[in-house]
């Protein structure tokens, strides 16, 4: 079976990356080993990305964006403190310039993109399914799947994340290191409106982040990303509800008021690294595969 392109990983990256393609005629097979019954189940992945104005323009020209509709906060104003203390630094727009992002839950990205990708034309999508062997030559690639199949492109894409082992088999060396610190994400809702803003605050131990989500039956909702010390991540991650909330609601003054219906938790460890090259004979590296940095600015899905 021959297709223009062989992307390996079918997350929010390369998934993306398959629609672009699409929308041009440019066909793809997406490999993946994930299986949809458990990435699109609400508990999968509780975190939220920020997509900046331009990666939100590149997904409504993918015909994404409309199936996105509704379902994310708007990020009209940045908050920028040191603790508590006065004197924040505030971002906020020109009347005329729009907001600064679009807050997601990567469950409602993940959605969006599956479902648009299953419907594309030129799009062969290969959920629960390996490469289990990939040779690239100068005349092409020939990807073996565990199906039995094989499938020939002149170029293959890495969308595997942080630990590709196609980067690793291409002899691609990687820069990285660790800030050894984890970030503990989910979500939960407050008694005051958020008011379409995002909160920075920087504490001696690593920032502590609010992100806006859209209101729900309950009430208001906001993200959160709270960084911690490596050492700490295990134990914040067994505090129950109530003893998580309490020390949320410390670290935040109070000036959101109550906080409630904390969600599942997840931790992360925190990096950061960088491919030497990302690009080797008939192969791309995209996403995680190819850069991984910090959280704190909201960059890392808008990088690609």
């Amino acid at each position: 079976m021959d297709t223009d392109v062989i992307i390996l990983g079918g997350g929010l990256v390369g998934a993306t990356l398959a629609l672009a393609l699409d929308v041009h005629g440019v066909s793809s097979t997406v490999i993946d080993p994930a299986d949809p019954a458990v990435t699109l189940a609400p508990g999968f992945d509780g975190r939220a990305s920020a997509i900046a104005s331009a990666s939100h323009r590149m997904l409504d020209a993918i015909g994404v964006g409309a199936a996105l509709a509704g379902k994310g906060c708007a990020i009209r104003h940045i908050r920028v403190s040191d603790g508590l203390e006065p004197g924040a630094l505030d971002f906020i727009p020109d009347a005329d310039d729009g907001a600064l992002g679009t807050m997601y839950e990567n469950k409602q990205l993940r959605i969006a993109l599956f479902d648009a990708a299953t419907r594309a034309q030129h799009i062969d999508l290969r959920m629960k399914t390996r490469a289990t062997a990939v040779e690239r030559s100068a005349a092409g690639v020939t990807a073996t799947l565990d199906t039995g199949e094989t499938v020939r492109a002149p170029l293959l894409i890495a969308a595997e994340g942080r630990n590709s082992p196609t980067r690793e088999a291409a002899g691609i060396s990687v820069a990285r290191w660790s800030y050894d610190h984890s970030a503990i994400s989910g979500a939960f809702h407050h008694e005051r409106s958020h008011g379409d803003t995002a909160y920075e605050i920087f504490y001696a131990a690593g920032p502590f982040a609010l992100l806006p989500l859209p209101d729900d039956v309950q009430g208001h909702r906001s993200a959160i990303v709270w960084t911690v010390d490596a050492k700490d991540g295990a134990a914040m991650l067994k505090l129950g509800d109530r003893a998580f909330l309490a020390e949320a609601e410390k670290r935040m003054g109070g000036f959101l008021g109550t906080l409630s219906n904390a969600s599942a938790r997840s931790s992360y460890p925190l990096g950061f690294h960088h491919a030497a090259r990302i690009t080797a004979e008939r192969l791309a590296l995209v996403g995680d595969a190819a850069h991984g940095i910090h959280p704190i600015a909201g960059q890392g899905l808008n990088l690609g």
